[in-house]
């Protein structure tokens, strides 16, 4: 005769113990990539504001062109004219006959004429150890992009 109980059949179910590896493999990567994310994100912080400045720079240009007079930007070690660096980012100024980086001086401005000529400067935003450089022309005010 035959018994009418049957063993307990496998669910096909996870054990706990599978679960919990499981989620620590998840925390383990989540952990090694914060790092790298955050480096990502407080780089494209400073590449968003440095394009930022840049169109205040061929904004001020076209002014100056389209009023056949002289606009100026103040710089700060904080900002371009009405454009703000992100927490952390510092700015720092190289012009024609300057060997090195610097902090603007006070009231330091950036001239452009009328006829959209403006002082070739270098720009570079720092936070830590990151840093981004930019070049601008003198006659388009445009970034310069060097040929290695």
């Amino acid at each position: 005769m035959s018994s009418g109980n049957k063993a307990a059949s496998s669910s096909g179910g996870f054990t706990l113990l599978e679960i919990i590896i499981a989620l620590t493999l998840v925390a383990i990567l989540v952990g090694a990539s914060l790092p790298y994310l955050y480096d990502s994100y407080a780089t494209s912080a400073g590449e968003r504001s440095m394009e930022g400045i840049t169109s205040l720079a061929q904004e001020t240009r076209r002014q100056a062109m389209e009023k056949g007079e002289m606009c100026y930007l103040n710089i700060s070690s904080k900002g371009l004219g009405d454009h703000e660096l992100p927490a952390g980012w510092v700015l720092e100024i190289k012009g024609l006959n300057d060997s090195k980086f610097h902090t603007p001086a006070r009231d330091q401005r950036w001239e452009f004429s009328s006829a959209g000529i403006c002082e070739p400067l270098s720009l570079r935003l720092t936070h830590g150890d990151r840093q981004i450089v930019t070049t601008f022309d003198a006659l388009t005010g445009q970034p310069v992009h060097d040929e290695e």
